[in-house]
């Protein structure tokens, strides 16, 4: 009975299954996970937005309407082994219709952070966002609700989001203090007892009317980066963005105002923002790259004399008019991610994701195009997305799995591929035959129910080496890497 035990795990193995790790394989890129809301229903707009760190995922669905029309939420998923687990769905307290709660989110160690930006507590879409923390094994708990200190209607407070440790970052891009819709940020930071306080409001030093300062914002460390795409020092709406850095007494000063060094009119520089360590992504989705408008993003990297000069511009290998390149952009280490939600390449705006590497002469170089393996039409799958280590996730907020516009976010594996393969290592992961991303008896399973298949052309199931066969090499490789846990 213990003897026929493979054959049967094997059968559980369908056909699409193997297929579909074939096809991953030849395309250089892995999805890891697709995930959906347990209770999604048709316009909650799951994956408009999405933050991602080690053990932690976040999807904001900012149309789902638990606490009337459009009131929102936010759905946290964490990581157990390379499955993940909803253990929360997240909504304001005081949640009300019209909200749009999970506009914007943000993920910082056990901290998140929610963006509202039509709430309207402080006036007619005034704004804001809300903190919520975990106590205890698995419980998060809203902790705080962040307003600005001289909100007023329409500031539009909560648009953008990110957070960092024990500090917040709040867009609110049409504030009116250096004219209309000139924008800014705030800040706030945990105090002594939990307690989240603003410490300052951040503008730019030649804000304008119409600048929208606050569209984007990110932060890392001590390094928060603005994105101002309305900005016209190259011509209307050309964009910019701005970088501020902490001092040591806690004060934030802006450092650089980073403009691409080929910028133009109408091409909405800094739209999207990104900042890890030392180097700024800044998206420019209307940006010409290899065709007119196709988008593109931009890197800029601090040197030794505390400048930020730009080092590199990322544009899709096979971009195309309107593909949207850079509208959404992430990075993390050397490893980014910019979003082009309107690619066509499986049908009208089903959207793609690409993956680009620092390499060690710091040049800048695309190794995979992330597709949905059940992607569609109008799908928009990159509009939103984030990176952290090995992995990313791709917001996909019109996906129709439960609903029209009812919303997904997919997870890959992501990363560099030093062997030049044509995969990147993070989506390698030797002796993994049922592409469950561990190497255990399941695999032991399938390699010895196709023991002795020889088949170059078609493939084997077992065949960990891809030689062609399945024999005593294919057991060996299985063998060195039991108990592997990929990506």
């Amino acid at each position: 009975m213990h003897r026929s035990k493979p054959r049967v795990l094997m059968r559980m193995l369908t056909v699409a299954t193997l297929l579909r790790v074939v096809a991953q394989a030849a395309a250089g890129q892995c999805q890891v996970a697709k995930l959906t809301a347990d209770d999604g229903a048709a316009g909650d707009k799951f994956g408009c937005s999405v933050a991602i760190s080690s053990q932690w995922l976040i999807a904001g669905a900012r149309g789902d309407d638990d606490h009337g029309s459009a009131s929102g939420a936010a759905y946290l998923f964490q990581r157990c082994v390379n499955t993940w687990w909803l253990v929360a769905k997240l909504t304001a307290d005081d949640a009300s219709a019209e909200d749009l709660f999970g506009w914007s989110v943000g993920l910082g160690g056990e901290v998140a952070l929610v963006g509202a930006p039509y709430d309207d507590d402080s006036g007619s879409v005034s704004g804001s966002a809300y903190v919520f923390e975990r106590r205890g094994d698995a419980n998060w708990f809203q902790v705080a609700k962040l307003t600005a200190g001289d909100a007023e209607s329409g500031d539009f407070f909560g648009r953008a989001v990110a957070v960092s440790a024990d500090v917040a970052v709040v867009g609110s891009p049409q504030d009116n203090d250096l004219g209309t819709d000139s924008g800014s940020v705030y800040v706030f930071e945990r105090g002594p007892g939990c307690t989240w306080s603003q410490t300052a409001k951040l503008l730019p030093d030649d804000g304008d009317y119409g600048d929208q300062f606050g569209t984007s914002v990110a932060i890392d460390g001590d390094v928060i980066v603005i994105g101002t795409p309305d900005d016209e020092d190259q011509g209307n709406w050309s964009g910019s963005a701005y970088v501020f850095e902490a001092s040591h007494d806690g004060t934030w000063s802006q450092a650089a105002k980073l403009l691409a060094a080929d910028g133009g009119p109408f091409h909405s520089f800094g739209e999207a923002v990104a900042v890890s360590g030392s180097i700024a992504l800044v998206g420019a989705f209307d940006a010409n790259g290899l065709d007119l408008d196709t988008g593109a993003a931009y890197v800029f990297q601090r040197d030794a004399r505390g400048a930020w000069p730009e080092v590199a511009k990322l544009m899709a290998d096979d971009g195309e008019s309107g593909d949207r390149f850079g509208r959404a952009v992430a990075i993390d280490g050397t490893v980014a991610v910019v979003g082009a939600w309107a690619d066509e390449d499986l049908g009208p705006r089903a959207g793609s994701a690409y993956v680009f590497v620092q390499q060690q002469d710091r040049t800048w170089l695309q190794v995979s195009k992330l597709v949905a393996e059940d992607g569609a039409s109008d799908d928009w799958f990159g509009r939103a997305l984030g990176v952290s280590g090995s992995m990313a996730v791709i917001g996909a907020q019109h996906d129709d799995d439960q609903g029209e516009d009812s919303g997904s976010a997919y997870v890959f594996a992501v990363g560099p591929d030093q062997d030049g393969d044509g995969v990147m290592d993070a989506c390698e992961c030797p002796g993994d035959l049922n592409h469950d991303w561990i190497v255990d008896y399941y695999d032991l399973a399938v390699l010895l129910a196709d023991w002795g298949c020889d088949d170059p052309h078609n493939g084997c199931p077992g065949d960990a080496d891809r030689d062609g066969d399945t024999d005593h090499a294919d057991l060996g490789l299985l063998l060195d890497n039991w108990g592997q846990i990929c990506p």
